[in-house]
């Protein structure tokens, strides 16, 4: 198979364009990038569209003959327009988006507008890690975008990524609310056992008023330190390994992949 040299080529020009938010709800596809990344979605039954590989991949070759899926050898810059990166790494894979389910029952993460696609990826594998699933409102980067999938490590697919209309909406799942503030709330120890939703805003302007005047809970991370605030995706990891250990023993954290 002679590989595609060009950066121009109709197929990569068709990929390239779902780096545009638009264009991925248009099409109910997104990217990802890199062997770690394909490994997880394959293991989690996703197939891919296509993908594409730069020539010496033998990797990604036996994948595409176990899996089936249709695979498209480029060469660097072919691929670079692909994933949109300078040095791309390959393969990059075109997948289906996986759709919302109901909520499972666990604890929910809830981006309310944060917009850094960094943050919204590394809570989304933090989220994972802990077992919790993953909730956004309007205003926040969009989960399947390149960057968050990135960010994410695969924690995209061991989790169900829900859009979030309203306090109301988590209230129906059966989650208390707790909404993340800079100061004034309780230490995450205190809260009482239950199922929580728990509330991250931007770094800046944090959580909306109405929005921390409506929660049911409101916890803040002391910080003896003295350092005004923390990185939102960091703030949320601590709070949610303090809830999840008044919850589940470490010993019993176990493994959990969705099955799409």
């Amino acid at each position: 198979m002679e590989p595609v040299r060009s950066h121009r080529n109709p197929r990569v020009v068709e990929a390239a364009r779902l780096h545009r938010a638009r264009d991925r709800r248009a099409a109910g596809r997104t990217i990802l990038e890199g062997p770690s990344l394909l490994a997880e979605a394959l293991a989690a039954g996703i197939a891919p569209d296509v993908v594409f590989a730069l020539p010496d991949d033998a990797v990604t070759s036996e994948q595409a003959t176990d899996h089936g899926f249709e695979l498209i050898l480029v060469e660097s810059a072919a691929l670079g327009r692909v994933t949109g990166t300078r040095t791309p790494r390959g393969p990059a894979a075109i997948i289906p988006i996986p759709p919302s389910i109901p909520p499972t029952g666990r604890n929910m993460i809830v981006a309310w507008g944060l917009s850094d696609p960094g943050n919204v990826g590394t809570m989304i594998r933090t989220a994972a890690a802990f077992d919790w699933d993953f909730g956004y409102t309007e205003g926040t980067a969009d989960p399947w975008a390149p960057k968050v999938l990135r960010a994410g490590a695969g924690g995209h697919f061991r989790l169900n990524t829900t859009p979030v209309e309203s306090l109301q909406t988590l209230e129906d799942m059966g989650l208390a609310t707790v909404a993340t503030v800079v100061s004034g709330g309780a230490r995450p120890a205190d809260l009482p056992t239950g199922r929580y939703a728990l509330l991250v805003g931007e770094e800046a302007p944090g959580l909306p008023p109405d929005v921390v005047d409506q929660s049911a809970h409101k916890v803040t991370i002391p910080m003896p330190g003295g350092m005004e605030s923390l990185n939102a995706a960091m703030a949320a990891g601590i709070v949610m390994y303090e809830l999840s250990r008044k919850q589940i023993p470490v010993t019993e954290y176990g493994e959990r992949k969705r099955a799409f």
